[in-house]
């Protein structure tokens, strides 16, 4: 028995290492090839705008996504109704759609003359290459992320602890920033981070509806665009150093923001 079941973890433990090494080589890789040129990166204007462009709009969506999300995610978790299937594959969408195609469906939608899209241009609101049109590409295709992990703790949390709140006539806006929200800090702390960490890495829509953000009287790439226009125009060995000078500033971000709220949670 313990034979089998040494063989069953030796078995795990090899197929699992093989992924952990396919997660981690390439990020050896690029960091050994293009290290050294990646602090002179930060000295170049445009770069430096464009890794402005993205922490802001990767904020920005972040921050929409956890004040949208956490309500429909409430409703998600705690009601059943009808068509509630139809609502769920909608949530799921933007995993599914190549996001290239979400970049053309962002520029139909609030950039031409077609639905909100008119009357954004009625009331002189710009998408294409602006900071506002970044933040709509990524958020499109982060918030999903946040939705399913607040929903997943809510759906962990015993609804009877809302229910005692209630029974005492506490309103239920009360009772659940009181009493729900407290408890699904942790899941809201990592909401947060991953549709953050996923709208900064976003690139393809990107290349669609913000090609060039119109920043500070400037036509700035964001920083994934100029990571493409490198390795398009330059060469993978120029676009290497680019990415390790992102990488350094987003996964510092990341992991600062992370170690930041899980110490303030705890």
């Amino acid at each position: 028995m313990s034979t089998k079941f040494s063989l069953f973890l030796l078995t795990f433990i090899i197929l699992s290492g093989i992924l952990l090494l396919f997660f981690s080589y390439p990020i050896a890789v690029i960091f050994a090839v293009g290290i050294s040129g990646a602090l002179s990166s930060f000295k170049i204007t445009q770069f430096e705008l464009g890794l402005l462009i993205t922490i802001i709009a990767s904020s920005l969506a972040a921050l929409a996504s956890i004040v949208f999300g956490i309500p429909l995610a409430y409703i998600l978790a705690r009601y059943n109704f009808r068509f509630k299937e139809v609502i769920e594959t909608i949530v799921d969408i933007p995993i599914a759609v190549p996001h290239m195609i979400v970049g053309i469906m962002i520029v139909l939608s609030f950039a031409q003359y077609y639905g909100f899209g008119a009357l954004l241009q009625t009331l002189g609101i710009k998408v294409i290459d602006t900071i506002f049109g970044a933040v709509l590409a990524v958020l499109y295709v982060s918030s999903t992320y946040a939705v399913r992990i607040i929903e997943s703790a809510i759906k962990g949390l015993d609804p009877e602890i809302e229910n005692v709140a209630l029974s005492l006539g506490a309103p239920r806006a009360i009772t659940f920033f009181s009493v729900v929200i407290p408890n699904i800090k942790k899941a809201l702390a990592n909401a947060i981070l991953t549709s953050w960490a996923r709208a900064s890495s976003e690139a393809g829509a990107l290349l669609i509806v913000a090609y060039q953000v119109n920043f500070a009287g400037n036509f700035v790439y964001p920083a994934s665009v100029a990571i493409y226009e490198a390795y398009v125009g330059l060469g993978v060995l120029e676009a290497a150093r680019f990415s390790v000078a992102m990488l350094i500033l987003i996964l510092g971000i990341y992991l600062a923001t992370r170690a930041v709220l899980r110490w303030k949670v705890e």
